[in-house]
């Protein structure tokens, strides 16, 4: 990742992530793939963070939805994740398929587990009438960055602390769940 978010990823080589692993070039290959394969692992890792700590609570849906979503806003919001974000957004023109294999394994997962979550509710603790769970977790996910992510894009804050992080995702469940 560090090298990634040093060099970009059209700067970054085999032969940088070999000698920063001090691994010989075949054994990055033959572990993890190309270059791309590397990156998307990255990703995958980082994400692990949120989408691997998901332990439902049978008998609080709403409490595991919001500490998730909070997870979510916090990874999201970093450091790490804000650096692979504008990256990728440099490098997509030139680079579509790390594109969208990053947004298949971040954005696209995340949207997955909130879909799962909202299933999982029972249907009067949603306030927007619809079956399609999926298009609600992605309206749902669109909430939780919206500003606050683009102002991170632009550098304009840091990111959210803990409290911040649980405090916005309250709001924004607000508008998604009945009380």
């Amino acid at each position: 990742m560090r090298l990634f978010l040093a060099h970009g990823y059209g700067g970054t080589t085999i032969e940088m992530i070999a000698a920063e692993a001090r691994v010989a070039k075949r054994t990055v290959y033959t572990t993890v793939g190309d270059k791309a394969d590397l990156f998307v692992a990255v990703v995958r890792r980082l994400g692990d963070r949120v989408v691997n700590t998901v332990a439902p609570d049978a008998g609080d849906q709403v409490g595991d939805l919001h500490a998730f979503g909070v997870r979510l806003v916090r990874l999201m919001l970093s450091d790490e994740a804000i650096g692979l974000h504008r990256l990728v957004t440099g490098e997509a023109a030139k680079f579509p398929e790390l594109a969208a294999r990053h947004y298949a394994n971040g954005p696209r997962r995340y949207i997955g587990v909130l879909s799962g979550m909202l299933a999982a509710l029972p249907p009067e603790r949603i306030a927007v009438r619809s079956d399609d769970h999926e298009e609600l977790a992605e309206q749902l996910f669109t909430l939780l960055m919206g500003e606050p992510h683009r102002r991170r894009m632009f550098g304009m804050d840091p990111a959210p602390s803990a409290a911040a992080a649980a405090e916005h995702v309250t709001r924004t469940l607000k508008l998604v769940l009945t009380s």
